[in-house]
Protein backbone atom coordinates (compact mmCIF):
# COMPACT_ATOMS: atom_id res chain seq x y z
CA UNK A 1 0.00 0.00 0.00
CA UNK A 2 1.33 3.41 -1.14
CA UNK A 3 2.00 5.50 1.95
CA UNK A 4 -0.32 8.32 0.94
CA UNK A 5 -2.79 6.32 0.52
CA UNK A 6 -2.27 4.30 3.98
CA UNK A 7 -2.06 7.63 5.58
CA UNK A 8 -5.31 8.86 4.25
CA UNK A 9 -7.57 5.56 5.63
CA UNK A 10 -5.40 6.41 9.02
CA UNK A 11 -6.81 10.47 8.90
CA UNK A 12 -10.22 8.86 7.60
CA UNK A 13 -10.38 6.72 10.81
CA UNK A 14 -10.80 3.85 8.52
CA UNK A 15 -7.25 2.03 9.25
CA UNK A 16 -5.95 0.70 12.69
CA UNK A 17 -2.25 2.08 13.89
CA UNK A 18 -0.30 0.02 16.39
CA UNK A 19 0.65 1.37 19.52
CA UNK A 20 -2.29 0.12 21.54
CA UNK A 21 -0.41 -0.84 24.96
CA UNK A 22 -3.29 -3.57 25.68
CA UNK A 23 -2.55 -5.02 22.03
CA UNK A 24 0.83 -5.47 22.76
CA UNK A 25 0.24 -6.84 26.79
CA UNK A 26 -2.07 -9.57 24.56
CA UNK A 27 1.01 -10.04 22.16
CA UNK A 28 -1.81 -9.16 19.37
CA UNK A 29 0.86 -6.79 17.93
CA UNK A 30 3.37 -9.17 16.98
CA UNK A 31 4.83 -9.15 13.46
CA UNK A 32 3.11 -5.36 13.25
CA UNK A 33 2.26 -4.55 10.03
CA UNK A 34 2.61 -8.26 8.28
CA UNK A 35 -0.66 -10.50 8.42
CA UNK A 36 -2.86 -7.26 8.50
CA UNK A 37 -4.97 -5.18 6.16
CA UNK A 38 -8.02 -3.77 5.26
CA UNK A 39 -10.41 -3.96 2.19
CA UNK A 40 -13.11 -1.39 1.22
CA UNK A 41 -15.31 -0.53 -1.12
CA UNK A 42 -15.00 2.71 -3.81
CA UNK A 43 -17.47 4.41 -1.01
CA UNK A 44 -15.80 3.77 1.85
CA UNK A 45 -19.27 2.51 3.54
CA UNK A 46 -18.16 -1.35 3.44
CA UNK A 47 -14.48 -1.87 5.21
CA UNK A 48 -12.99 -5.36 6.16
CA UNK A 49 -10.27 -5.23 8.83
CA UNK A 50 -8.11 -8.55 8.75
CA UNK A 51 -5.72 -8.82 12.00
CA UNK A 52 -6.07 -5.99 14.04
CA UNK A 53 -7.82 -6.60 17.21
CA UNK A 54 -9.96 -9.64 15.94
CA UNK A 55 -9.14 -12.00 13.57
CA UNK A 56 -11.63 -9.66 11.12
CA UNK A 57 -13.53 -7.10 11.45
CA UNK A 58 -16.36 -6.60 9.09
CA UNK A 59 -17.89 -2.50 9.37
CA UNK A 60 -21.08 -0.80 6.93
CA UNK A 61 -21.65 2.88 7.80
CA UNK A 62 -22.78 5.93 6.14
CA UNK A 63 -23.52 9.43 7.16
CA UNK A 64 -27.86 9.98 7.21
CA UNK A 65 -30.57 8.10 8.71
CA UNK A 66 -30.95 4.60 6.86
CA UNK A 67 -30.18 2.86 9.84
CA UNK A 68 -31.87 -0.10 7.63
CA UNK A 69 -29.68 0.08 4.63
CA UNK A 70 -26.55 0.21 6.99
CA UNK A 71 -27.57 -3.29 8.50
CA UNK A 72 -28.67 -4.90 5.27
CA UNK A 73 -25.33 -3.77 3.61
CA UNK A 74 -23.61 -5.70 6.96
CA UNK A 75 -26.06 -8.87 6.93
CA UNK A 76 -24.94 -9.14 3.20
CA UNK A 77 -21.44 -8.17 3.71
CA UNK A 78 -21.15 -11.07 6.51
CA UNK A 79 -22.63 -13.65 4.06
CA UNK A 80 -20.42 -12.85 1.54
CA UNK A 81 -17.17 -12.76 3.09
CA UNK A 82 -18.22 -15.79 5.10
CA UNK A 83 -18.99 -17.66 1.69
CA UNK A 84 -15.58 -16.35 0.50
CA UNK A 85 -13.54 -18.03 3.88
CA UNK A 86 -15.74 -21.32 3.51
CA UNK A 87 -15.10 -21.19 -0.39
CA UNK A 88 -11.10 -20.89 0.06
CA UNK A 89 -10.45 -22.66 3.42
CA UNK A 90 -13.82 -25.41 3.49
CA UNK A 91 -14.43 -23.76 7.03
CA UNK A 92 -16.83 -21.39 8.62
CA UNK A 93 -16.22 -18.61 11.22
CA UNK A 94 -15.51 -20.33 14.43
CA UNK A 95 -18.58 -21.01 16.50
CA UNK A 96 -18.58 -22.18 20.20
CA UNK A 97 -22.14 -23.42 21.34
CA UNK A 98 -21.26 -22.30 24.72
CA UNK A 99 -19.53 -18.76 24.12
CA UNK A 100 -21.05 -17.82 20.68
CA UNK A 101 -18.59 -16.54 17.87
CA UNK A 102 -15.07 -17.04 19.29
CA UNK A 103 -12.72 -13.67 19.20
CA UNK A 104 -9.57 -12.87 20.55
CA UNK A 105 -11.00 -9.82 22.24
CA UNK A 106 -13.50 -11.63 25.34
CA UNK A 107 -15.45 -8.14 25.02
CA UNK A 108 -16.56 -9.53 21.61
CA UNK A 109 -17.45 -13.12 22.55
CA UNK A 110 -20.89 -14.18 21.81
CA UNK A 111 -22.62 -12.44 18.71
CA UNK A 112 -19.31 -10.54 18.25
CA UNK A 113 -22.00 -7.48 16.83
CA UNK A 114 -21.22 -3.90 17.98
CA UNK A 115 -23.65 -1.16 16.84
CA UNK A 116 -23.11 2.40 17.64
CA UNK A 117 -24.20 5.64 16.21
CA UNK A 118 -23.01 9.19 15.58
CA UNK A 119 -25.34 11.89 16.25
CA UNK A 120 -24.35 15.72 15.31
CA UNK A 121 -26.01 18.04 17.73
CA UNK A 122 -25.45 21.41 16.41
CA UNK A 123 -25.32 23.84 19.15
CA UNK A 124 -24.92 21.25 21.99
CA UNK A 125 -21.35 22.70 23.23
CA UNK A 126 -21.98 26.42 22.45
CA UNK A 127 -22.56 27.29 25.91
CA UNK A 128 -21.07 24.14 27.33
CA UNK A 129 -22.35 21.63 28.98
CA UNK A 130 -19.55 21.21 32.02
Amino acid sequence: MDEKVRQQLVDDHFLFVSGDRNLTAAGMERDWPEGRGIFHNAAKTFLLWVNEEDQTRIISMQKGGDVKGVFERLARGIQAVGESVKAESGKDFALSEQYGYIHSCPTNLGTGMRASVHVDLPGWTKESVD
